[in-house]
């Protein structure tokens, strides 16, 4: 056997002591990914108390300098502040304020559309199902006493994957009062009617978030003979600076005996204190069988202020009209609305006194001084089994 060189004998042995040492420690049970066994401290880099190497011991602890700039065993790129949140997210005081603010924001919201009932955008997760019963007693200049009464329930099913609920709607007659479309394509809720109306319609969330929802159903106008709809609806709500909260809202749908028609909502809400919120709400609508109308519009701004846990007050202002043949304001209306929480939790009272400014045939316009009294009974229930998520259906 011809013998190694002399340049290559030590890399050899070297080798070779590096194999056995290796193999020596799968034997023994050492794993390289943590470290020497507890209590084997190597004397070679053990120039401190306890088993760190002298390399990499330069504070108390078992934490390489690279990374223990602090205390406490979080890298630096990820600790500059007190505790494991990284930096990029955890910039002192302006974060926090800003996720404090944000989510105030979304609960004033929430708290005041629950509170006066306003199902327009819900944004929060309701309860399973819920029922409710508006009486209200209306008097006016021009029609002098009037009746109306509402209905409106959601009924969660739960057995068909907690996506459908089933919604029924009834009203002696359309809200006198109402500038925005509380329920856009529901034959239910119809603010020119003069008589009653009612509807029943199933519905299915193709997907619900904090932020947006996305439905879609189909239903039957109660009358005779029976009346098909059906609707798809998309809401959205994120905040967009300045504490104002953007609300979006646009539903197409269409009538077996009105044909197609489309609405879009749109709503500003800016949290000017925890107690009080001012809105600023506007609706877009056109219909097929209004189309020398052009464009149903409307336009509310209102400021709600919470008086305490069972009671708020509303003041509004706002006009609506339509598009043709000119964009003249049909209706002007200011009004005030105090709700108060009364004897049970379930029932409300409210207080409305208005003043509206109609146009005339020959384009004047008189002031018209009402006020209603609205009694509410809900009726709310979570169901024989609630969803583990709170029953926002997604």
């Amino acid at each position: 056997m011809k013998p190694r060189p002399r340049s290559v004998l030590p890399c050899w042995l070297f080798f070779r002591a590096l194999t056995a040492a290796f193999l020596l420690s799968l034997g023994a049970g050492v794993s390289h990914a943590t470290g020497p066994p507890v209590g084997s401290a190597p004397g070679v880099v053990d120039n401190a108390v306890e088993a760190v190497p002298s390399a990499t011991d330069n504070a108390t602890g078992v934490i390489p300098p690279a990374i223990d700039n602090t205390a406490g065993p979080v890298p630096p790129a990820i600790d500059n502040d007190a505790g494991s949140v990284p930096a990029g997210t955890d910039n002192a005081w302006v974060d926090r304020t800003h996720s404090w603010v944000e989510r105030s924001l979304f609960d004033t919201v929430v708290w005041f559309d629950r509170f006066f009932g306003d199902d327009r955008v819900v944004i929060a997760k309701w309860p399973e199902s819920y029922l409710r019963w508006k009486t209200e007693f209306r008097w006016d200049q021009e029609e002098h006493f009037a009746f109306r009464s509402t209905v409106r329930a959601s009924l969660r099913l739960p057995r068909l994957k907690d996506r459908w609920h089933l919604i029924f709607s009834s009203e002696s007659r359309g809200d006198p009062n109402a500038i925005i479309p509380e329920d856009p394509g529901n034959p239910g809720l119809d603010i020119g009617s003069q008589g009653r109306t009612g509807s029943t319609e199933l519905v299915y969330d193709i997907f619900r978030t904090p932020h947006s929802i996305l439905d879609a159903g189909g239903g039957v106008q109660l009358k005779i003979p029976p009346n098909a709809f059906v609707r798809t609806r998309y809401q959205h709500a994120r905040p967009v600076g300045f504490n104002t909260l953007g609300r979006f809202t646009a539903t197409a749908y269409w009538d077996a005996q009105d044909g197609p028609g489309e609405s879009n909502q749109l709503d500003f809400e800016r949290w000017l204190a925890p107690p009080t919120l001012l809105r600023w709400s506007n609706s877009f609508t056109i219909e097929e069988k209004n189309i020398n109308s052009g464009w149903a519009w409307g336009t509310e701004l209102s400021l709600l202020h919470k008086l305490s846990p069972k009671s708020a007050i509303t003041f509004s202002g706002g006009a609506s009209g339509s598009t043709r043949p000119a964009w003249i304001a049909q209706k002007y209306q200011i009004l005030a609305r105090y709700r108060r929480n009364v004897w049970r939790k379930w029932l409300f009272l409210e207080g409305e006194p208005e003043i509206q400014w109609p146009r005339k045939e020959d384009g004047s316009r008189k002031p018209v001084w009402g006020a209603t009294l609205r009694v509410e009974i809900l009726f709310t229930g979570a169901g024989p089994n609630p969803p583990a998520d709170g029953g926002n259906g997604s």
